[in-house]
């Protein structure tokens, strides 16, 4: 497997990754209307955006065909200072609990050390109980609640956090 940062011939796979995934993982979580509403073209659209967007990006898993098999995104957190938001992380539901997700992580977690940030973080929706177990389970801590907003769309949400970045680069 490769983890490399993403390119714009990526951004077809990683809406379609992102769409599929959002539709089974909140599944009886966010409401089936919003879920349902979601498009591969208008994930295109917006992951497009997204990567040409100043000091956001991502990064993209290739299995041994070059397949793009998941993705993890990042940008800025303003509300703390040196804090960097791990933005979006979907691997493909057939692989899932491989370890790739874990990878492009700690991927995330060397860019955000060496990129001389001091914290990372990840909201979660609430109800995504599996997230927020492999979060905990690698090192993230309860911060805050609140309520998210996907495209008019409330969400009660959490954010765990990252304070020490240098068990990404140990490992």
């Amino acid at each position: 497997m490769i983890i490399r940062p993403v390119i714009d011939d990526d951004i077809q796979a990683i809406a379609k990754i992102y769409t599929d995934n959002w539709k089974t993982t909140y599944q009886n979580i966010l409401p089936d209307s919003f879920l349902k509403s979601m498009t591969y073209e208008h994930s295109k659209e917006k992951w497009s955006s997204y990567i040409h967007t100043d000091k956001q990006g991502a990064f993209v898993a290739l299995d041994e065909n070059d397949m793009i098999i998941g993705f993890s995104a990042y940008k800025p957190y303003s509300d703390l200072k040196k804090c960097l938001l791990l933005d979006s992380l979907h691997i493909i539901q057939s692989i899932q609990g491989s370890g790739i997700g874990k990878k492009l992580i700690f991927t995330i977690g060397k860019y955000a050390y060496n990129n001389e940030y001091e914290k990372m973080y990840i909201c979660i929706v609430k109800g995504n109980d599996r997230a927020e177990g492999i979060y905990a389970h690698l090192g993230a801590k309860h911060y805050k609640d609140f309520i998210d907003d996907f495209e008019g769309t409330p969400s009660n949400s959490s954010v765990l956090l990252w304070d020490d970045l240098n068990m990404f680069i140990s490992k």
